[in-house]
């Protein structure tokens, strides 16, 4: 064997054997976070479980004792506190949401039966946007509010902290000057948290006309966000190919379902002895500008923006699955997992950008204003699903017409 024969040799197999250990590592981080989610998901489900726990027997003891005796019993009684089956009910209706906006509007709609109001508040870069509420007289009004986070409001202390706050709105008059477009007169207040993927995206405010949030109703809340936080990023968690693992071939389930098929998926992704490394992808371009994006593209890297023709703004028909032969299990997973992610992505770029949304469909120019989040999250998708899927299907500007342009492909103006 030549002197070059024998260097290019030992330098691939150098090569070969450094790809194979930053194959295992990255396969080693992959199954690490899946198993710390896997944690998450344990422990609200073991504070579901002790939830019956908090209840005073003691105190209860104490009352019966009191009535028995004749004692006289006061007027007016405190209200009870959620029960059990109450929060075994919200956290199953919030389970139902397949999308970033559903997951978030079944937690308002959840929260807002046990408190006087409720309204969430996206988190876009120094401020916290108003999106959703409930018990107000005019919802439509919490669109029109802005909070900075560097004012003296409740919203601030909550971002630095990321932890949950109650209190009574005189401790904070600040938080009541930059509501008072919702009008009422709120008492007792609480904010949670909720954070995706270790970002601060949110935060929940609830408020009563009672001197405050009973903690047992607060506790209640916290553990309705924390879980929804958990099931949106379990949504975010789309397949990148073709051929999904056996214990995910059924794309809906409960969460408890769902986090088995990611154990088995984080098992089958092990390395085995005499088994060759998976490649592993090409590097992707640094992205030009992280600064303003929204949780799901706060990404370190993409790679080019992928161009796709289109024939014109309005003549783009929507495709469905393949026409021909019956799908197969495994290609109806696959086609059903490309546009539940669809829906997510463009369903985040509409989250965090209700007026440019308002503005680009009534000027039928939503792409020209939300071109950066729209190639985004194009690129994502196309990242993301297998090349079968993406060539024969339209799944992401189907979502892109419904999500966003509210069914009117026009209002997207030329792409």
């Amino acid at each position: 064997m030549s002197l070059e024969d024998d260097l290019k040799a030992r330098t691939l197999a150098l090569i070969s054997q450094q790809m194979a250990n930053w194959v295992v590592e990255i396969q080693r981080t992959i199954a690490g976070h899946q198993e710390s989610l896997v944690r998450s998901l344990d422990e609200i489900q073991e504070r579901v479980a002790r939830y019956d726990e908090k209840i005073n027997e003691g105190e209860i003891e104490a009352a019966i004792a009191e009535v028995m005796a004749g004692a006289p019993v006061p007027m007016a009684a405190e209200p009870s506190g959620p029960t059990h089956t109450q929060l075994k009910d919200s956290l199953t209706a919030i389970e139902k949401g397949s999308s970033l906006s559903e997951v978030l509007t079944y937690l308002v709609n959840e929260v807002s039966q046990h408190v006087m109001r409720c309204a969430m508040f996206i988190i876009k870069g120094q401020n916290a946007i108003g999106w959703y509420a409930r018990g107000v007289d005019s919802p439509e009004s919490v669109k029109q509010i802005t909070i900075s986070l560097a004012s003296d409001t409740v919203f601030r202390i909550i971002h630095n902290s990321r932890h949950a706050l109650r209190g009574h709105s005189s401790h904070s008059p600040g938080t009541v000057q930059a509501l008072a477009r919702l009008g009422g007169d709120p008492q007792g207040i609480l904010g949670v948290p909720l954070v995706l993927r270790d970002k601060l995206a949110a935060i929940l405010y609830c408020d009563s006309d009672n001197e405050e949030i009973p903690p047992t109703t607060a506790d209640m809340i916290e553990i309705m966000v924390l879980f929804a936080g958990k099931t949106i990023d379990i949504l975010a968690m789309a397949p990148k190919s073709a051929t999904p693992p056996p214990a995910a071939k059924a794309s809906g389930g409960n969460t408890a379902e769902r986090v088995a098929a990611l154990r088995a998926e984080s098992e089958d992704s092990r390395p085995r002895p005499g088994m060759a490394p998976r490649p592993a992808p090409a590097p992707a371009a640094p992205s030009q500008d992280e600064g303003s994006s929204t949780v799901m593209f706060n990404a370190a890297s993409f790679a080019s923006l992928r161009q796709q023709q289109a024939a014109g703004g309005g003549s783009k028909a929507a495709v469905a699955a393949p026409a021909g032969p019956a799908l197969s299990p495994e290609e109806q997973k696959a086609h059903d997992d490309a546009k539940r992610f669809a829906r997510l992505v463009v369903s985040e770029i509409k989250l965090y950008n209700e007026a440019k949304v308002n503005e680009g469909r009534r000027n039928k120019d939503l792409y020209e204003r939300l071109k950066e989040d729209i190639e985004r999250g194009r690129q994502m998708y196309s990242d993301r699903i297998p090349a079968g899927v993406r060539d024969s299907t339209n799944y992401f500007y189907d979502e892109l017409v419904r999500i966003l342009a509210g069914g009117d492909a026009g209002a997207l103006g030329p792409m």
